[in-house]
């Protein structure tokens, strides 16, 4: 009969220490909570709460078991930073931390403090839960299931469109395309598509003839970027270049990068008016001695009366956030090498062609992301003579350091498994290009005008969207 009870007794001692285990807090020190709060916020009961308090969260927590970026734990009051010096943390029973990321702008000082603020809100699950999916962008409800918002963003990053493995040209459709069908089929999916003949009744397309822009803004002075071979934003070795030696990257730095030894090929840059900048256009590069590019230029800044020769694409109309509106224009013979931008792009092509090649966002080890070293060109006004002028301390984590044209797969073997896509754009031809795809641009002139004219529209990317470019809280240019 004792043996028996004790069985019984280690039996009932088991389910209770597996359930106090399965509902207890994780108690987080102060490394634990800088790492944390990198991806994710975090909700932390201080280590001197009441008992009940402590039964509150745990069901907070079960809640959020299978949110990533929300963590309900426990932790030490003398491990926090408050946000505000005197505003309550003294007396705060709980302490919210905003997700915080890693600021990496700077490599040289990469230090992560995160600061804490009071929760000053009833303690109770149900404002719990609203405050935390309010503040930490989760769609939780109690019982620890979704609200039908969650339910739509899940359904939505995870039909994000992949390139399958007999796909090669980017999709095409017509000039019909509805807000609807763009929405749907490729905006909400992040699936790049070319709309054929979209802006052929823009007034821009006539009316934008070298003799007109020269008319129009002949006097205005413009930032041009320059290379000697219109390739830009290439990648190449540092010790080509002067000042180069095995110490010009401080190791604290170097440490940090994946390719101290190589260069990003800023190019050089010049002020004049834009007349001049045409009359190079016109030459070419083999007259004129040098490759010469308006890109990524504001309209509304410098060309502001252009504006009314473009119109918004009915497809997109109330629809997308503008961020910007620029102008690229160059003899037509330029190459941008890979890279990616951090908006949403509507690529419209006035004259000439480009050729683009996609790459996905979503697995960037293939492509080798990283921080790469930048180096900046310098131009010779009288020789006409584009020259390596010297090395910067700065870094760019939007360019690859893969040559996709000759790739080294020695060097770069998980090149080989980048999918990628063709995409042809014709005057009058529109691509949406999603946020954070990669694309290289080969840019060719018109047989008659002998220049490439294009404009674009970058817009801002929506919270569920960015989340699924993986790397939204990641991308960053920095510097030493």
């Amino acid at each position: 009969m004792h043996a028996m009870m004790a069985v019984n007794l280690l039996h009932f001692l088991v389910i209770f220490c597996c359930f106090i285990e399965a509902r207890s807090l994780r108690v987080l020190n102060k490394t634990e909570i800088e790492q944390l709060s990198t991806t994710g916020c975090i909700l932390l009961g201080l280590s001197d709460t009441s008992p009940s308090l402590t039964s509150l969260l745990e069901e907070i927590a079960s809640v959020y078991k299978e949110e990533k970026t929300v963590t309900i734990a426990a932790g030490s009051r003398d491990d926090i930073t408050w946000n505000k010096p005197g505003n309550g943390g003294k007396f705060a029973e709980v302490a919210f931390y905003k997700c915080q990321p890693l600021d990496r702008s700077c490599l040289l000082s990469v230090v992560h403090r995160p600061t804490a603020e009071p929760y000053t809100g009833p303690l109770v699950a149900d404002q719990l839960i609203m405050f935390l999916n309010y503040h930490c962008h989760s769609y939780r409800k109690a019982g620890g299931g979704l609200e039908s918002g969650g339910i739509l963003r899940e359904s939505l990053l995870a039909g994000q469109y992949r390139i399958s493995e007999n796909e090669e040209s980017c999709s095409i459709v017509d000039s019909s395309l509805t807000k609807s069908e763009f929405f749907w089929s490729f905006l909400s999916v992040s699936r790049p598509v070319v709309i054929r003949d979209a802006i052929n009744k823009w007034p821009a397309m006539k009316k934008w003839s070298m003799e007109y822009l020269r008319e129009k803004y002949g006097l205005k002075e413009i930032h041009v970027k320059i290379t000697q071979d219109g390739v830009f934003e290439g990648v190449e070795a540092a010790s080509l270049w002067p000042g180069y030696s095995d110490s010009w990257i401080p190791e604290r730095v170097r440490s940090q990068l994946s390719f101290p030894e190589l260069v990003v090929v800023r190019p050089a840059t010049d002020e004049m008016p834009f007349g001049d900048f045409l009359d190079l256009v016109s030459l070419g590069r083999n007259k004129s001695g040098a490759s010469s590019y308006l890109e990524y230029s504001s309209i509304p800044s410098y060309l502001p009366a252009l504006e009314s020769d473009i119109e918004t694409l009915s497809f997109v109309e109330d629809l997308l956030e503008r961020k910007h509106l620029n102008i690229w224009l160059s003899d037509g013979d330029t190459l941008g090498k890979l890279h990616f931008d951090p908006y949403d792009n509507l690529l419209c092509q006035l004259s000439g062609e480009k050729h683009l090649t996609l790459f996905e966002p979503y697995d960037n080890r293939n492509l080798y992301e990283a921080h790469i070293p930048e180096a900046l060109l310098g131009y010779d006004k009288k020789r006409r003579k584009v020259f390596r002028k010297n090395l910067l301390q700065s870094t760019s984590m939007v360019m690859s350091p893969v040559d996709i044209l000759d790739p080294d797969y020695k060097r770069f073997p998980l090149f080989r498994k980048a999918k990628r896509l063709q995409c042809v754009l014709r005057p009058g031809d529109v691509l949406f290009m999603p946020a954070f795809w990669w694309h290289e641009v080969q840019s060719y002139p018109d047989p008659i005008q002998h220049r490439n004219l294009a404009i674009n529209y970058w817009y801002a990317i929506t919270h569920y969207r960015a989340i699924a470019a993986f790397h939204f809280l990641q991308h960053c240019i920095g510097h030493w």
